[in-house]
């Protein structure tokens, strides 16, 4: 019976001999690039696993580096053993590109519980991916979401959530408080990559609005259809004048029918006000003038506008903008907007070279556009950044004059004290005048505290502006400003920080 069969087993007639277990190597990183300086070999660190892809013998691994001076280095590597985005690894520096490896314990790799708001206000988005997913007894489930962007790029952070979330997934969210996210839909996530895209697509093509009138100024009107016609005289004849700038009305009125908002005026379906837009009539003229090109029928035109705006970018980023995307993005969010001239309209009758003149101008105001969009944000501080930028071309007697105007209005986050805070606008002004040169205004308003620099490129010019500013001074005052600052400058302003690139892998199990 198998019940009679007793369960001890005999003692072997050999005693066992006590061998020494072999040590069992640490598996090991093969790094695409050189130790960090930081770390000679020998030395131990952490580091933390911030994705992981299959190669077809290996897994490539991206890994954030503790270094010894308390920064941080990201690298890349190559392993035989599947890790897990997230984890944090133990790691030995064996050679100049090799690291041994092993997983940290769980008491190692500390997981946060809340968001130390000191340095990320609320309002600053976070993005991360999930690495661990687990169902609380009580309902809902416990995430563990390693961080990828921001000062917290590297660490994990436990969220309670009461819909689970796909393990791997990439997400965003909004620091609400030190204890509280709100989730981020796709479209929001993928809004500033459109963004930046769309943003380098029009700048390569744009160029100057100037050279455009001065072509259309110049055009003649026998080429083009009655409605074309009426087109044209509605465009040339909505430019103000310079001087009607000073009333704020028909200011309000110029800077409304810039172009910065067809789009949300055929939204609204207010089709009533666009017979004056600038950006309306320059597509309504567009699309009147195509079919007119010499051979020219509706098929036809519609496949040389196609080529035209696929030939235009490859012959400006040839001939012009012969540089990285990242230095073109940066190009683009400058202010004021770089003048592109494409060609000379020699001939009164050459359409298809004003249609490309057209064409650019478009693109020159949907430039200006997009980088209102791109700069629009909510910084670490917590601070709500809003840009708005346009272009107007005004006439001064027989010259065109492009006014770029950039607002920016900042909201800094609520303190805890019942203090309101004070926004912060401020005005940008840049324009060629004749014979003034190139000016540039810089304007900043608290309250009632207002501060202004101004640079003019021709040193007479700075000089005969110095020489004012006690009488603008004296205006500011009259209307109850208080002055705090007011220069000239001989030159041109400096530009800003270049924007931070952020550079990531694509999680294609995402």
């Amino acid at each position: 019976m198998a019940s009679e069969i007793p369960s001890a087993r005999p003692a072997s007639s050999v005693p066992n001999l006590q061998r020494p277990a072999a040590a069992t190597p640490n598996p090991v990183l093969q790094l695409s690039s050189t130790l960090p300086a930081q770390l000679s070999i020998g030395d131990s660190t952490q580091a933390q696993v911030l994705a992981l892809r299959e190669a077809q013998h290996s897994f490539q691994v991206l890994l954030r580096l503790s270094l010894p001076n308390g920064q941080y280095s990201t690298i890349e590597a190559q392993t035989s053993q599947p890790l897990t985005a997230g984890h944090t690894l133990n790691v030995t520096a064996l050679s100049a590109q090799q690291l041994s490896f092993s997983l940290a314990s769980a008491a190692q790799a500390a997981i946060a519980t809340r968001i130390d708001t000191a340095l990320l206000a609320p309002g600053t988005l976070l993005e991360g991916k999930v690495t661990q997913v687990e169902a609380n007894p009580q309902g809902g489930f416990k995430i563990i979401i390693s961080v990828i962007n921001s000062a917290l790029a590297g660490q994990q952070l436990q969220i309670d959530s009461p819909k689970s979330l796909p393990l791997n997934s990439l997400l965003s969210a909004r620091i609400d408080s030190a204890q509280q996210l709100t989730f981020q839909p796709l479209s929001t996530r993928l809004e500033p990559l459109a963004i930046n895209q769309e943003l380098q697509t029009q700048f390569s093509q744009q160029g100057s609005l100037s050279q455009l009138f001065k072509g259309l100024d110049a055009i003649s009107l026998s080429n083009l259809s009655p409605d074309a016609q009426k087109t044209l005289q509605q465009l040339l004849n909505g430019l103000p004048e310079l001087s009607q700038l000073l009333d704020p009305k028909k200011l309000a009125h110029s800077l409304s029918n810039s172009g910065t908002q067809l789009e949300s005026r055929l939204l609204s379906g207010n089709f009533d006000a666009i017979h004056q837009d600038l950006k309306a009539n320059l597509l309504r003229l567009i699309a009147q003038m195509t079919p007119m090109l010499p051979n020219s029928n509706p098929t036809l035109a519609t496949a040389q506008s196609a080529l035209l705006s696929q030939a235009l970018p490859a012959l400006l980023r040839e001939q012009l903008l012969s540089n990285s995307q990242a230095q073109l993005r940066e190009q683009a969010l400058r202010f004021p907007l770089p003048g592109r001239l494409l060609q000379t309209l020699d001939n009164p009758n050459d359409l298809g070279a004003l249609l490309r003149l057209a064409a650019a101008a478009v693109s020159r105001l949907q430039t200006h556009q997009l980088a209102s969009l791109g700069q629009t944000h909510t910084n670490s501080e917590g601070t709500q950044i809003t840009v708005w930028q346009l272009e107007i071309p005004t006439r001064d007697q027989q010259h065109i004059v492009p006014l770029q105007i950039k607002f920016q209005h900042e909201q800094a986050a609520q303190k805890k004290t019942d203090e309101p805070t004070v926004p912060v606008w401020k005005i940008d002004l840049s324009f060629d005048l004749q014979p003034l040169g190139p000016l540039h205004i810089q304007a900043s308003l608290q309250g009632a505290s207002i501060s202004s620099q101004l640079w003019a490129q021709h040193n007479a010019t700075a000089e005969l502006i110095e020489h004012e500013l006690s009488h603008l001074r004296d205006r500011l005052l009259a209307i109850g400003l208080t002055v705090k600052d007011l220069t000239c400058h001989q030159g041109v302003p400096p530009q800003g920080a270049k924007t931070r690139l952020q550079q990531r892998w694509i999680d294609d199990l995402a």
